[in-house]
């Protein structure tokens, strides 16, 4: 990627708080992978499965840790955490939203709303009535904001959100298009073979510096909030039901399902795809890996895994022809142990 503008590797070295090895007047004007780096580009090495392309990158110069210096032959910015040093650099040139204060004229606004003036809610804006919009809020073209929602500070909600009745977000939080947050939770009764639909009359309660990824939906409580702790990075296409909460500084990666009414804990990670069932409890700092499957409660901190990892289709279906045998398979082994224990103990009274 070419950047915006041109820069000295002191320069950046200074702007991201990196020492620097090699010419600081180095001009760099563009960020690229190790692997397809060229001459006055910038790359970085945050994963040590591509410490194989150091040795004959074209890069000007490199991110590195202290450990990997060794081995780069160009000009190194060394921080102890590349991919947040990256991640400072990339900031440097991200585009920046044309963004232009008041209420648009398409929007509708409802009755008793609060808004900020220096707040900016985009065409078309959907807001109900009794809605607080806080400093510097974005409200992207589209968005549907229902009755008595809050939205905190600088909080940036991007094109067609929709927040349905009483749910609040925090300052500092970034939406993404197509998310939905307050619909009803999967709640219903069953009788005599039909569904009655519970309602759901909570709300959703969102902490500061959350972001919810394009196409996610949080469901409202039944009774109670469903809570989305501070610090909390949410991917796409991931399913919160109702009243679940999460800790602080949890990450969630891309097609997780969380049914109701369950509790995760603090700086967990939830690795893409994983699913977990309602009403049970996960600890903090805990990392589940991806496509888990989590059924029942994890008490104590760590990794936990589940599933089965690709493998060649012709070895997969021999495993699986196998599957249906593990019963009558463990049954017999069993058996095989308790005779093989019998006879020790005969040999042991005939000794």
């Amino acid at each position: 990627m070419k950047v915006s503008e041109a820069r000295t590797l002191e320069t950046l070295a200074n702007l991201i708080g990196a020492r620097l090895k090699g010419d600081p007047h180095c001009v760099i004007n563009g960020i690229a992978p190790l692997e397809r780096a060229t001459k006055g580009d910038l790359s970085f090495l945050s994963n040590r499965n591509y410490k194989k392309f150091l040795a004959n990158t074209q890069a000007s110069a490199v991110i590195i840790s202290p450990e990997d210096l060794e081995a780069c032959t160009t000009h190194a910015l060394i921080c102890d955490n590349p991919r947040l040093s990256l991640a400072k650099v990339a900031k440097l040139y991200e585009p920046q939203q044309t963004v232009v204060q008041g209420i648009h004229p398409t929007a509708i606004v409802g009755q008793g709303c609060r808004i900020s003036t220096t707040a900016a809610i985009g065409p078309y804006v959907v807001l109900g009535d009794g809605v607080e919009v806080g400093e510097a809020v974005i409200i992207g073209s589209g968005c549907s904001i229902g009755n008595q929602c809050q939205i905190g500070n600088r909080t940036a909600l991007r094109s067609r959100v929709t927040l349905y009745d009483n749910v609040r977000l925090g300052e500092d939080c970034l939406i993404h298009s197509g998310a939905v947050i307050g619909s009803d939770g999967f709640g219903f009764a069953h009788h005599e073979g039909t569904w009655f639909k519970v309602p759901h009359i909570g709300g959703v309660q969102v902490g500061s510096q959350v972001e919810i990824g394009s196409n996610t939906t949080i469901d409202r409580g039944f009774l109670e909030d469903t809570i989305i702790g501070e610090g909390v990075i949410i991917d796409n296409l991931v399913q919160i039901g109702h009243n679940v909460s999460i800790g602080a500084s949890t990450a969630i990666a891309g097609c997780v399902g969380i049914a109701g009414s369950t509790t995760i804990g603090k700086h967990c990670l939830i690795g893409g795809g994983s699913s977990i069932a309602g009403h049970i409890q996960i600890t903090d700092q805990v990392h589940i890996t991806a496509t888990s499957a989590v059924n029942h409660s994890l008490l104590v901190k760590g990794v936990y895994s589940s599933g089965f990892p690709a493998k060649p289709a012709a070895i997969w279906r021999k495993n699986a022809a196998r599957f249906q045998f593990l019963d009558d398979i463990a049954r017999r082994l069993r058996r095989l142990e308790q005779k093989v224990q019998a006879g020790d103990a005969q040999l042991a009274e005939d000794e």
